[in-house]
């Protein structure tokens, strides 16, 4: 295959990080695949937004036609056209985008007074947007962009530049850049070149690119591909003696590169180390002055590519602390050489690769912290060879041999390429709330047991089990909902966990403002829930712990510490609630997800009625401490909080309560995480993937309810529709009535990542919910619903949530084999016309952010 890989080429020319994918890609093509690959490059100045203008222009009008395929990383480079046009996406033009001088105006119309900063531009606009050839301009970019919009757009704009009928401070203050009108052209001309109908393939240099806002269009299969460095390789060296020689870093000497912050945190300290500073920039008097006559640091100007594979050789640790950073090459270069990286919290896809206390120090971007993780480095340079090593590991799947693969020879099946590589596919949205589907490999930043409290509120959460990565319904509910919690409300959010199957203690800042502290078991605790599960024949984790947490002196001993600083304490599920009752001086609320006393009695049927009379009696136990311990979480807890009305109900009656005790926060969608996917979207997925029959899924944990729903598939939908395969996804498969064949058209997968759901919920045709008993809500159904799979349920699975049925497809469980079958012979306007609905529906009444902020209200 002939390839064109089509860049711009800076004015003046600098060498960065472009710069090297591009000649990477270019040699390791040539060398490592059957392709021929040609670098395409056109000079593109950014003077001013005409030469801006002109370069998208030249790229528009290039004849790549010899060329199998094109690829373009970076604008204006992607105005190609080429009907296999693959974007392997690097950044737009970020000052017009997610670093716009005015991004609280960003939502306006361009032609709007409230687009523009300053009085005298919005005057000035509110008249100019009567003027004609200006009226013109603004219809045309309010049209659905097409290609076929760009000569009439690329003329319009161009004679308005020159228009003499405007004064040149009139049209210098139109066409300022960055600007509103400005970034609506580029907005308007990157839309056009980026739109599924002119891409074919999507991939991302990184996690953190695919979350910034208008990069991608809305809902779009996006893979991450990280790329290595063009720098030869290089050993690893680790040191024979008791410390390293210096730190070194190496980028551009400019305000976004942070080398200030890094300087002034490294004078703060008294390490006997040199701090080596390689590269050039605007900024690199003024760091010389700052650095005065401290003999410690030492700046080498330009180094070529074979002088900094030394420097790295012999470092101590690297620090980068850019903010923001697209990829951060200079990560992966330091880590593949076995150095561990210094950064900080918010230097974006550098943390892809850091992992606080395991790789490198990640902190936060102050001077104190920083200046600590130095210190913290120099003092024991044992440990920082171990985290090199560590480093060295993590980068390893990094090659340009699996990069050229995985960008240039994608396997048709999208979901076998996510199992069976590190290079995820995520499914973007384009709003830039985009989250990475592959959560259990993005591993956040672990806070420093030694950083102080910060004032404010401070929530304790106790909990058996733990929520991070959020798989399973429970999971989701707590994870999402207590980080909303830390970021509406602005309380620190502390989730104390007895973490069954963990062998060791951790804290990890699962997400800002929400800490996991996993305690496990004690070895007595293990054997009395060993013990219990083996009698009743059913997992009893959480029953166990009513009082096992009594035999875990380190998880008392966590509880005290924290109580120190908590405002307010938490029960999460009743099973822990004696340790709030004894342990904390302050309120305390009950958060129930099911009546649980009700739940247990399903899930202990069996024991209940056993032969053995042992066994009944260990079950009537269980269920008996099950009741007491919610009732004395609903009795004694300040405030109730349930996912439902009809759960109050059931509080209000079984334990005498008074109903203006409990408030309803509803089971939601994670929105940010769901991207909204179309009929035309899904059916090219379904496409991609494969898949040549419809596809119906059930989603479902471990649960009495759940376990009869997929019986209820398995044994009555699936004979009645043999042309549809039916999926079964959670840890419901873990039961030993689904590890058996389950028939010729019924799979049961097992427990999904995120990353796999997404794909999932991106591409079956249906998703089941035929629920018929349980408590609560279906959180599934709202996963269902923001994704935009068409969805059938019982009228009892739609309990609490009531989704009208021009949303949703309902029927009982008796003539679901029918419904079903309408439903797939429906067309896809209908289907698109009730997702649509469904979709609204979720992002008005179940979306965590505004649920939680009417929790803070009340």
């Amino acid at each position: 295959m002939k390839i064109a890989l089509i860049a711009p080429s800076a004015v003046p020319f600098t060498v960065g990080g472009a710069e090297k994918l591009w000649w990477g890609l270019l040699h390791h093509t040539n060398q490592l695949s059957h392709h021929q690959m040609e670098l395409i490059k056109l000079p593109s100045p950014e003077r001013d937004f005409r030469d801006l203008l002109a370069s998208y222009r030249r790229f528009s009008e290039l004849d790549l036609s010899h060329f199998d395929r094109v690829i373009s990383t970076k604008y204006p480079a992607w105005m190609v056209s080429h009907p296999e046009h693959h974007v392997y996406l690097q950044h737009t033009l970020r000052g017009l985008y997610d670093t716009y001088p005015w991004p609280e105006r960003a939502r306006h119309d361009p032609f709007e007074s409230a687009a523009w900063p300053g009085e005298r531009a919005q005057r000035g606009i509110g008249w100019l947007r009567h003027y004609p050839p200006l009226a013109a301009l603004r219809r045309l970019l309010a049209a659905p962009p097409e290609r076929a919009q760009l000569p009439a757009l690329f003329v319009r704009v161009e004679r308005l530049l020159d228009d003499p009928m405007l004064p040149a401070g009139v049209r210098e203050g139109l066409f300022a850049f960055p600007g509103p009108l400005t970034r609506a052209i580029i907005h308007r001309l990157d839309a056009i070149a980026l739109a599924s109908g002119a891409t074919t393939r999507y991939a991302a240099i990184s996690r953190n690119v695919t979350r910034r806002a208008d990069y991608f269009p809305q809902g779009v299969p996006v893979k991450i591909i990280h790329h290595p460095s063009d720098l030869p390789a290089l050993p690893p060296v680790y040191f024979k003696d008791q410390r390293g020689d210096y730190l070194f870093t190496v980028s551009r000497l400019d305000a976004p590169k942070r080398v200030d912050l890094l300087l002034r945190a490294f004078l703060r300290t008294e390490v006997e180390i040199e701090l080596r500073i390689a590269g050039t920039g605007p900024m690199e008097d003024e760091l010389k002055a700052m650095a005065a006559d401290d003999p410690r640091v030492r700046f080498l100007g330009f180094v070529r590519d074979s002088e900094i594979v030394d420097h790295y050789r012999h470092a101590l640790a690297v620090p980068f602390l850019p903010f923001d950073e697209d990829y951060g090459l200079i990560t992966v270069e330091a880590m593949a050489a076995a150095k561990p990286v210094i950064t900080c919290h918010d230097t974006g896809g550098v943390n892809e690769f850091v992992v606080h206390g395991e790789t490198g120090w990640s902190v936060a971007p102050e001077e104190a912290a920083l200046a600590a993780a130095i210190e913290d480095a120099v003092a024991d340079p044992a440990r920082a060879r171990r985290m090199g090593r560590a480093a060295r590991q993590a980068v390893a799947h990094v090659t340009w041999k699996d990069t050229v693969r995985e960008l240039l020879d994608p396997p048709a099946d999208g979901a076998a390429t996510a199992e069976a590589t590190p290079f995820p596919t995520v499914i973007g949205r384009g709003d830039g709330t985009q989250a990475p589907n592959d959560t259990e490999t993005a591993t956040p930043p672990e806070r420093s047991s030694e950083t102080p409290p910060a004032e404010g509120p401070h929530w304790l959460v106790v909990n058996t089990y733990a929520v991070y990565p959020p798989m399973g319904g429970g999971q989701n509910r707590m994870f999402h909902l207590y980080r909303h919690v830390a970021r509406e409300l602005g309380a620190r959010v502390t989730l104390l966990v007895l973490a069954p199957g963990e062998t060791h203690e951790s804290r990890r800042e699962i997400a800002p403002g929400l800490v996991e502290h996993r305690i496990p078991l004690s070895v007595e605790q293990a054997r009395q829930q060993r013990q219990l599960t083996e009698t009743l024949g059913v997992p009893v984790d959480d029953i166990a712990a009513i009082d096992g947490w009594r035999h875990n002196p380190r998880f008392i001993e966590a509880l005290r510490e924290h109580a120190a600083t908590v405002t307010l304490g938490v029960a999460a599920h009743p099973y822990l609630v004696d340790v709030l009752a004894e342990h904390l001086d302050v309120p305390w609320w009950y958060e129930a997800h099911n009546v649980e006393t009700a739940l247990k009695r399903a899930i202990l049927g069996d024991a209940l009625v056993a032969e053995r009379e042992t066994t009944r009696h260990a079950a009537e136990e269980a269920l008996r401490r099950v009741d007491a311990a919610e009732a004395r979480a609903c009795r004694e807890s300040q405030r109730l909080l349930v996912c439902a009305e009809q759960d109050l109900n059931a509080f209000a009656e079984r334990y005498a309560i008074p109903r203006e005790k409990g408030r309803v926060v509803p089971n939601c969608a994670d929105l940010e995480a769901l991207p909204f996917i179309d009929m035309a979207t899904r059916r090219r997925w379904q496409a991609r993937l494969g898949q040549h029959r419809p596809v119906a899924l059930f989603l479902g944990s471990w649960h009495g309810p759940n376990l009869e729903a997929a019986a209820f598939i398995v044994e009555r939908l699936a004979p009645a529709h043999p042309g549809v395969a039916f999926y079964l996804a959670g840890s419901l498969c873990d039961h030993a009535d689904f590890q058996r064949p389950l028939g010729p058209n019924v799979r049961a997968l097992g427990r999904v990542s995120e990353r796999e759901l997404r794909v999932l919920l991106a591409s079956v045709d249906v998703a089941l919910n035929p629920m018929q008993r349980g408590s609560g809500s279906n959180l599934k159904m709202l996963d269902y619903t923001a994704s935009g799979v068409p969805v059938l349920t019982t009228p009892f699975g739609n309990r609490g949530l009531e989704f009208p049925r021009h949303a949703v497809w309902q029927a009982e469980c008796d003539t679901q084999a029918e419904t079903l079958g309408r439903l797939l012979a429906s067309d896809d306007a209908h289907r698109e016309t009730a997702v649509r609905h469904a979709r609204a529906i979720t992002e008005r009444d179940y979306a965590w952010p505004s649920a939680v902020r009417r929790l803070g209200e009340r």
